[in-house]
């Protein structure tokens, strides 16, 4: 995403603490002063404790009434983090790959009910009469990674990629019930490219920024000298940036990532984004309105979650209509809350794991609303997707055990989804607990010995207790699984020199 150059007058503009719209109400217009300043204070206060790093933007009946950056884009160069600096928005991309979809709807180039035999022929018969509202809504059975693949950089081309994706068995029937997948979201972005005929950022630039006045949202590889991107930091540890993977990885991006996740976007450029849909300056009222509308109900969330296209809907604390959308990988953190009925929106990204959007965002919101933090996310007991994977880590946390395959069986505890390790995983290795990471990687890779990121993770971990041998085996044997794998060769390289 390339940056404008701009003058000094409009850089002090950007970064202030809060931009405010003018307003008839000034009693109004004094209370979202105050607010701003409560929440600057905290964010900033937050910054200088926790190194909190990354931004917020807060729109309110269209109008952006806070836009500011915290901490560091790349702390060893000094650049701190300001409206204009580029960071990765993760699985938010599935909105614009959403919008991308309604926007070649509204042209006539397919229908929300086309199956994909229409754009396939050759597809195997189970994936044949899957939907374009089944791709939208996780509802098509697609499992939410391909197996075994090679992590966010992996080299894959369009017909490698539907070779593997059409070759798996799908996790349940289509229309079955709606489970939050990423090989559906780039199977979408192929139609895209297919029906259009040009690349899906391009795709995006042409028929949805330039009517928004959108210019520099994009994967952006190669960097141009104008770009800003903020580093990702796990702890002390500079990650770097998604171009710097494409580098290694000889390119990008290509389709685990594309068009499910990983847009590069500055506030400046989200509120524009935002607002592009209340104003109808992309889409139509009525298509946007099929967007945002609770179309399935998520599994597992019991009622409480609805996929729309590309967003999930769900009820705020104040019972009105929210719209959401996050992502992450792990680094980057980012969420995008509209509450419609309240003309409000909320946009956070940060580039910092240990004190993320997760943690902070719920905060900011309590001091939007009540002035107040009741129940500080920083401090709560860390959630996770499912229940058993917040009891690996408390048996991890309080037993110290080496065994984990041992205390899992004596708790009649059988793991089939290596997705709860990972994500367990990965909760230590933020906190830095190294020897409960190896624990679970130890089990993790054992259970289940075909996983890259299994094998990656844990050499990162021997790499935290500076055992260097122990490291270099684990990344030759994700290599040995995934021949070409980036990550392993870097960390190889790196141990190697």
């Amino acid at each position: 995403m390339k940056i404008n150059i701009i003058s000094a007058i409009a850089l002090i503009l950007v970064t202030a603490n809060c931009s405010y719209a003018q307003k008839n109400d000034k009693a109004a217009n004094n209370d979202a002063n105050d607010t701003c300043r409560v929440i600057d204070k905290y964010l900033t206060q937050l910054a200088a404790d926790k190194n909190f790093s990354g931004g917020l933007l807060i729109i309110k009946n269209g109008q952006t009434i806070f836009c500011k950056g915290y901490g560091w884009a790349n702390k060893e160069a000094a650049i701190p983090f300001t409206p204009l600096t580029l960071a990765s928005i993760g699985s938010i991309t599935k909105a614009f790959t959403a919008a991308a979809i309604m926007t070649l709807a509204e042209q006539g180039k397919l229908s929300v009910s086309d199956p994909l035999k229409k754009f396939f022929p050759n597809i195997p018969a189970d994936k044949a009469n899957i939907t374009i509202h089944q791709l939208l809504t996780h509802s098509s059975g697609f499992h939410e990674f391909l197996a075994n693949d090679g992590g966010d950089f992996e080299k894959i081309t369009t017909k490698e990629f539907l070779e593997k994706a059409f070759a798996e068995p799908l996790a349940f029937k289509p229309g079955e019930k709606a489970v939050y997948t990423n090989v559906g979201m780039s199977i979408l972005g192929i139609i895209i490219e297919q029906i259009s005929g040009v690349d899906y950022e391009v795709f995006l630039q042409k028929y949805l920024f330039e009517k928004a006045g959108i210019k520099n949202i994009g994967y952006h590889y190669p960097v141009s000298n104008n770009d800003t991107i903020a580093h990702g930091y796990q702890g002390p540890t500079d990650w770097g940036t998604h171009q710097q993977h494409f580098a290694q990885a000889g390119g990008g991006p290509f389709w685990n990532l594309k068009a499910n996740g990983g847009l590069e976007v500055s506030l400046n450029e989200m509120a524009i984004w935002a607002n592009a849909f209340t104003e109808n300056k992309m889409l139509s009222k009525e298509t946007i309105a099929k967007m945002f509308s609770p179309q399935v109900l998520e599994d597992a969330t019991e009622g409480r979650s609805y996929f729309g296209y590309g967003c999930n809907i769900i009820k705020s604390r104040r019972n009105t209509k929210m719209i959401d959308n996050g992502g992450s990988n792990g680094i980057y953190f980012a969420r995008l809350v509209r509450l419609p009925e309240e003309g409000l929106v909320f946009y956070m990204v940060t580039n910092q794991s240990l004190v993320n959007t997760n943690m902070v965002l719920p905060n900011v919101s309590q001091l939007y609303f009540t002035g107040i933090i009741a129940q500080d996310a920083l401090t709560m007991q860390p959630k996770f997707e499912t229940p058993m994977a917040a009891k690996i880590y408390d048996i991890l946390k309080t037993t110290k055990t080496t065994d984990l395959g041992g205390e899992l069986e004596k708790e009649n505890i059988k793991v089939v989804d290596d997705q709860i390790l990972l994500e367990v995983g990965q909760k230590f290795m933020d906190e830095r607990k190294a020897d409960e990471a190896l624990s679970l990687y130890r089990f993790y890779t054992k259970e289940f010995p075909n996983i890259v990121v299994a094998w990656n993770d844990m050499g990162d971990v021997y790499q935290m207790k500076n055992n260097k041998e122990e490291a270099k085996k684990c990344y030759k044997q994700a290599l040995k699984l995934r021949p070409g794998n980036p990550r392993a060769i870097e960390n190889l390289n790196k141990l190697n020199k």
